[in-house]
């Protein structure tokens, strides 16, 4: 109940803050009066996935730790930058007062037929896709190259897989026991406050090298030592409110109430570590629906923004009027649309890799490992 409970308050707070706060800042879309703009749901993530490493790559291989990390992300992640990348071009492409090209391929990938003369008080035109757009985010180099774009939350996805690589390749050296776990938290956290001045010579290298956010993978590693008595308390304080200070650095508005949220978060998850259960009389009514939307919440993260932006703009065009009907109906579609991605692809495609490929070979951890958005 405490991992789930943290991990779907995280992700309801980066849904509320690109479904009412981003959304209200795009063309066409009319803005809510009541707007959620706390954005620490995702860090919080990223401290989940980092805390999560520990248990579960301490079971196993390397190596074989490392392919199962990619088999629950990648293949749902994939599918779902498909979808997004065609429902996109359908939808935009009219949005815009443009036309497809002829042919699938036109549809797909050609540059869509503008008129002669812009239609008079249209809003600001949206991007559309193309197949630059689709290739670097399919092959997770979108953040080597910012002037792609297809989702606003996709940038998790690549520094996820780097930063599973570079505990993987840790592990295998066990370089945590020539140097101690606690040493190389403190490097990763001093690279990750230095890259802002590595990004003064190389621009892009820190956020597409994940050291920008690699703070945060440390800090969730740290609750893990911790939580292991491998850490001091005293530590733990130091190296908790130093990924704060950093975090203060970062871009966040408004800055003090995401720290505030941020440093509660970082609190809880000190809790779930060591602390009982949550199963208390008041929580114990929303087991059941907190575990659900938990199991679901990494498809959640992954088709809620940019889907999301689309339908609610289509609301608008179709005269749905009152904001909350609006919301309401984006949330759900959301939902359900991650329900179905985590059904029909997430699991399967992680059973179906995961398979023991040889009577005898240990059957592979299928323990959640807290990834952004929960994936395991």
């Amino acid at each position: 109940m405490s991992w789930d409970l943290i991990r779907v308050v995280a992700i309801l707070f980066v849904m509320a803050g690109h479904l009412t706060g981003l959304a209200s800042t795009l063309p066409g879309i009319e803005p809510y009066p009541v707007q959620i703009v706390l954005p620490f749901g995702t860090i919080t993530l990223l401290v989940l996935s980092g805390y999560f490493v520990g248990p579960t790559l301490r079971r196993g291989a390397a190596g074989r730790w490392f392919r199962a990390r990619l088999a629950r992300l990648l293949p749902a992640y994939l599918v779902a930058v498909l979808a997004v990348y065609t429902i996109t071009r359908a939808v935009v492409v009219p949005f815009n007062g443009w036309q497809h090209r002829d042919g699938v391929l036109g549809f797909l990938f050609g540059d869509p037929v503008r008129p002669a003369e812009p239609v008079a008080d249209a809003p600001p035109a949206w991007h559309v896709p193309d197949l630059e757009d689709l290739l670097t985010h399919a092959l997770l180099v979108h953040e080597w190259m910012p002037d792609t774009f297809l989702d606003g939350s996709y940038w998790t996805l690549p520094l996820q897989v780097t930063a599973f690589a570079a505990a993987a390749v840790l592990w295998r050296w066990k370089l945590h026991r020539v140097v101690g776990a606690a040493a190389v938290l403190w490097v990763v956290l001093v690279a990750s406050a230095g890259s802002v001045v590595l990004g003064l010579i190389l621009p892009h290298l820190p956020t597409a090298s994940g050291l920008y956010r690699a703070y945060l993978f440390a800090a969730g590693a740290a609750i893990w030592l911790w939580q292991q008595r491998r850490l001091s308390t005293t530590h733990l304080v130091f190296l908790l409110g130093t990924a704060v200070v950093i975090q203060s650095f970062r871009p966040g508005t408004p800055a003090v109430a995401v720290l505030v949220c941020f440093t509660v978060m970082l609190v809880g998850l000190c809790l779930a570590a060591r602390g009982r259960d949550w199963d208390f009389p008041v929580l114990r009514w929303l087991r059941r629906p907190v575990g659900w939307l938990a199991g679901i919440s990494y498809c959640l993260y992954l088709v809620h923004q940019q889907l999301g932006y689309l339908l609610t703009r289509a609301l608008v065009e179709a005269g749905v009027t009152p904001w909350w009907l609006r919301l309401t109906v984006v949330v759900a579609a959301a939902v359900v649309a991650a329900w179905l991605l985590t059904v029909l692809v997430e699991r399967p495609a992680y059973r179906a890799l995961t398979r023991p490929r040889a009577a005898g070979r240990g059957r592979e951890d299928t323990a959640r490992a807290g990834s952004v958005g929960g994936a395991a």
